[in-house]
């Protein structure tokens, strides 16, 4: 047997070798495999450097190490993965929860307060990270998540009976169509699909796990973020809310785009990057 300090060291410079990142995210990622593997809090690792990991944990952490050398995201591996402080199951039917979508629940709380009786969409829903959040933070309010993907959806209904949240219900859809005409939301939230089919970024061989037509959008990545725009008016109240997470560079077009629609209060918001990630519009009173 050897300590966790021995085993942190090797499963860093495994990492390093293997996936060529720096130091710093071989760190953090060591830090998760053996939170995961030991089933302990970060608080352990601080006053336990020295104790011995047992032969079928030695194990287990080998047998996560040859998985993330051929560049599974952890995630996959751990089949979870934490969003807004809650640990989410999670599979390859569905997007990894990325910290930037962490915005949209701040810009969210930040507007309405949480006594509010909303009637809320979560669109494009994936593993249902972003309408289950909501539906803890506004449990007065009623949460509809949606996804065009039924893999994808059982992902999502598996963490609504893990969050044991009841104010929330799921529809499988192409965006709006399978929603009755007449079924008015006062704010429609989505994470769409908004990669250009020939972005750089889709050679990174982690991404290769990850559902592609989660990611991968026509028109240079704004088809569906053009989509939903046409459509939205037709299921928001009067002054609703649509909120739209997108890529960096995607603000200034999509921003023009809600211009010329029937919408207006156009507002951008910027991440801890200081990079414009959502746009926010309000229905245009008819």
């Amino acid at each position: 047997m050897s300590s966790v300090s021995f085993h942190k060291k090797r499963i860093e410079e495994c990492l390093r070798k293997n996936i060529q990142i720096n130091e710093r995210e071989a760190q953090i990622e060591a830090e998760y495999i053996l939170r995961f593997a030991l089933k302990k809090p970060s608080s352990f690792f601080i006053s336990n450097q020295k104790t011995n990991i047992d032969k079928i944990q030695e194990e287990f952490i080998s047998s996560i190490l040859k998985k993330r050398i051929k560049r599974e995201p952890l995630a996959y591996i751990f089949n979870e993965w934490d969003f807004y402080g809650e640990t989410f199951y999670l599979d390859k039917n569905s997007l990894i929860p990325r910290q930037d979508t962490e915005l949209i629940i701040d810009l969210v709380i930040k507007q309405f307060d949480k006594e509010s009786k909303l009637n809320i969409l979560d669109l494009g829903t994936g593993s249902g990270v972003i309408g289950i959040t909501l539906s803890k933070f506004y449990p007065n309010s009623i949460i509809t998540i949606s996804d065009i993907s039924s893999k994808a959806l059982n992902v999502a209904n598996k963490n609504i009976k893990k969050h044991n949240v009841t104010n929330i219900r799921s529809l499988e859809s192409d965006w709006f169509d399978n929603f009755k005409e007449k079924e008015l939301f006062d704010l429609i939230l989505t994470n769409p699909p908004y990669i250009s089919k020939n972005d750089v970024h889709l050679n990174n061989l982690e991404l290769g796990y990850e559902p592609s037509n989660a990611l991968v959008a026509a028109n240079d990545g704004f088809a569906d973020i053009f989509k939903i725009i046409d459509t939205a008016p037709k299921f928001l109240n009067s002054e609703g809310l649509l909120m739209i997470e997108h890529g960096h560079t995607q603000g200034h077009k999509v921003k023009n785009y809600f211009q010329q629609k029937s919408f207006d209060n156009i507002k951008q918001h910027r991440d801890i990057n200081q990079k414009i990630r959502v746009t926010s519009a309000s229905k245009i009173k008819v």
